[in-house]
C-alpha cells in the first residue's frame, strides 16, 4: 500500500509548484477565449492537472538507485496479451466454490495490479466527455496514447537516465487502462451529473468576460512587461551604436522605464487605440468615454499617474529610508517627512486596490484620473 501512498503524497507536495507554472497559460487561453476562467472551472481543470501528475507518479515512483538498476537482469518487457488473465488463473488462490478463498484471492497481486491498472484511467475517461466532451472512440484512443506514454516511460528508463527499464513494459498494461479509460467514459454520467455542462461552463464564461477582472488587466500587465523586457534585451545589442552620453543616462533605472512606459504604453497605445501585445492576446482594450480614438493626452495622464507617479514615490521613499543625514537635524526631518508623504500615497493606493477587489470594482484611481476605462473585446457568441 505504501508504493501507492508514497506516489500520492509526492504529488501533493510538487502540486502547488506546477500549478504555479500552469496558471499563466491557463489564464491567458481561458481570457482569450471566453474573457474568464471562472472557479468551478478552475477546480475541474487543476483537479485534472493533479490527477495526471498522481497517475504519472504512480508509474515512476519510487525511484531506484541507478547502480541498482545496472545490476537488473530481469525481462525488460512483457509482449504476451492476457498473461495478467493467464497469471491470475494459475496463481490465484480463488476458488469459486469456496467462498473463503475470496477475500484472499483479493489481496494477491495477480488480481490487485490488473485492477489497479484499469481504475488508475478511469478518471481519465470521466475528464473525456465531462470537460473534453470527446467520442467513446477518441476516448479509447485518448487512454491508449496515455497509457502508452506511461509504458514508454518505463521502456526507456525513465527517457534513458537509467541505464535500463527499471519496471516492465507490459501490454496488458496498455489494455488495463484502456479498458479504464472506456469504464470511466461510461461511467461518467454518475459522477458529473450534479455539475453543470461545458457548454453551460462556457456561456456562463462568456458573460462573465464581458466585466474586465482585475486579474485578467494583471495578466496583459504581466505580458506587456515582458514584450518590454524582451525588446529592451534585444535593443542592447546595438548599445555600440549609441552614443555615450545617451547610453549613460539609459543606465539610470528611472530614465530607462520612463521610456519604456512612454513609449509603450502612450505611443505605441495611441497607435493601436487603446490596445498593447498583452491587451490584444486577452481581449481587452482602454478606451475613453464618448470618444471612439482614445486621446494620446489621456494615456498619459492615465499611465503617468499608475506608472511614473507610483515609481516615482517608491524610488523617493527607498532613497529617504536609506539615506538618512544623521548629521544634520533639519535634512533629517526633511528626508523622514518627505519618506512618510511618499509611503502614504502609496498605501492609499493599494487600499484603492483592496477596495476595489473587496467590492469587486474594475476601475482605480488612474482610470477615474483619466476618464478612461476598460472593456472586454470578446465577442458574446461563442
Amino acid at each position: 500500500m505504501n508504493s501507492y501512498i508514497f506516489p500520492i503524497k509526492v504529488a501533493v507536495i510538487t502540486f502547488p509548484f506546477l500549478a504555479m507554472i500552469i496558471t499563466a497559460p491557463f489564464l491567458i487561453y481561458y481570457y482569450r477565449k471566453y474573457g474568464e476562467l471562472g472557479k468551478l472551472r478552475s477546480v475541474i481543470l487543476y483537479s485534472f492537472v493533479f490527477y495526471l501528475l498522481c497517475a504519472y507518479y504512480l508509474v515512476i515512483l519510487p525511484l531506484p538507485d541507478i547502480s541498482a538498476v545496472a545490476k537488473m537482469t530481469g525481462p525488460r518487457y512483457e509482449l504476451h496479451l492476457f498473461q495478467s488473465w493467464h497469471n491470475f488463473m494459475n496463481q490465484t488462490v480463488l476458488q469459486l466454490n469456496n467462498p473463503s478463498t475470496y477475500l484472499p484471492a483479493i489481496k494477491q497481486s495477480v488480481f490487485l495490479e490488473p485492477v489497479f491498472n484499469i481504475f488508475l484511467l478511469f478518471p481519465f475517461g470521466v475528464y473525456c466527455r465531462y470537460y473534453f466532451k470527446l467520442s467513446i472512440w477518441k476516448t479509447i484512443l485518448a487512454s491508449f496514447c496515455l497509457s502508452l506514454f506511461f509504458e514508454l516511460t518505463q521502456l526507456s528508463g525513465l527517457y534513458f537516465i537509467y541505464p535500463r527499464p527499471y519496471r516492465l513494459f507490459d501490454v496488458n498494461d496498455l489494455l488495463h487502462n484502456t479498458l479504464g479509460g472506456t469504464f470511466g467514459f461510461i461511467c461518467a454520467p454518475l459522477f458529473t451529473f450534479f455539475l453543470p455542462t461545458r457548454s453551460e461552463l462556457d456561456s456562463e464564461s462568456l458573460v462573465k468576460g464581458q466585466k474586465v477582472s482585475l486579474l485578467r488587466r494583471f495578466m496583459a500587465m504581466v505580458i506587456d512587461w515582458v514584450v518590454i523586457g524582451f525588446f529592451s534585451s534585444l535593443l542592447s545589442l546595438f548599445a555600440n551604436f549609441v552614443p555615450v552620453a545617451l547610453e549613460d543616462l539609459l543606465n539610470y533605472p528611472i530614465v530607462s522605464f520612463t521610456l519604456e512606459v512612454i513609449l509603450y504604453f502612450m505611443v505605441v497605445m495611441y497607435l493601436w487605440n487603446g490596445q498593447t501585445v498583452g491587451k490584444k492576446i486577452v481581449r481587452i482594450k482602454v478606451v475613453e468615454e464618448n470618444r471612439e480614438h482614445i486621446r494620446f493626452w489621456s494615456l498619459v495622464k492615465r499611465y503617468s499617474a499608475f506608472y511614473l507617479l507610483l515609481n516615482g514615490l517608491m524610488q523617493i521613499f527607498v532613497f529617504t529610508m536609506t539615506n538618512f543625514p544623521l548629521n544634520n537635524h533639519s535634512i533629517f526631518i526633511a528626508y523622514v517627512t518627505f519618506g512618510f508623504m511618499s509611503l502614504g500615497i502609496l498605501l492609499l493606493f493599494l487600499f484603492n486596490l483592496l477596495y476595489a477587489l473587496i467590492r469587486r470594482k474594475t476601475r482605480l484611481f488612474h482610470d477615474k484620473a483619466s476618464h478612461t476605462y476598460t472593456i472586454s473585446t470578446l465577442k458574446k457568441e461563442v
